[in-house]
């Protein structure tokens, strides 16, 4: 067990029904699923992933709500405890929905915020709609352990946010996109493009 400044607990266990029921973390975004993108730039933060184990190029734990199927509230209580089982010594838990392809950047900003405000409990991520996303966000531990440990199931991530002195910390939108339809899709794979784009061909 090591010690940690923060851990990182992805959600997976959702599907889309508006995109037939597929697993939105899994989709093609230029290249890379949604999960892959976003652990690949949380990396070399340790990291707990809620949802079916699969192949994500590094080493991360595993876990499940149960039952499965619980919704968030239920998944990020799964997450947390996992985390706290292996880093017990780490403050802090960073939490994210694995159909956001690329919220990873947004880590850093949301620690920077907690850390300059003691007084804080947690520091949501908000797009240029304004709205706090308790699903982009980093909480101390010791203020939201206790809410963790009672009936999570079905109950909306909001709730863990109820009460908490939080402050707000502007991303983009492109950071705060979650993957819930083929518009979302199209859009995802576009800003794909546009931080790789394919290599222009010899003259």
């Amino acid at each position: 067990m090591t010690a940690a400044p923060a851990v990182v607990v992805v959600l997976t266990g959702g599907t889309a029904r508006r995109l037939g029921g597929a697993d939105k973390t899994a989709l093609d975004v230029g290249g890379r699923s949604p999960l892959r993108r976003l652990l690949d730039d949380v990396a070399p933060l340790p990291t707990v992933v809620v949802g079916e184990p699969q192949d994500v190029g590094r080493d991360v734990v595993w876990t499940r709500e149960e039952p499965a199927g619980g919704g968030p509230l239920a998944g990020v209580g799964a997450g947390v405890a996992a985390a706290r089982a292996a880093h017990p010594a780490a403050p802090v838990v960073v939490v994210l929905a694995g159909d956001q392809p690329f919220a990873g950047p947004a880590v850093g900003a949301l620690l920077a915020a907690l850390d300059a405000d003691a007084a804080l409990d947690a520091a949501l991520a908000a797009g240029p709609d304004g709205r706090p996303q308790p699903l982009l966000a980093a909480y101390r531990l010791a203020a939201v352990r206790e809410r963790l440990t009672r009936d999570l199931h079905g109950r909306p991530a909001r709730d863990l946010v109820a009460g908490l002195r939080t402050v707000g910390v502007a991303v983009s939108a492109a950071t705060a996109l979650d993957v819930d339809d083929a518009d979302d899709l199209a859009t995802a794979r576009r800003v794909a493009a546009a931080l790789s784009p394919p290599p222009r061909a010899p003259r």
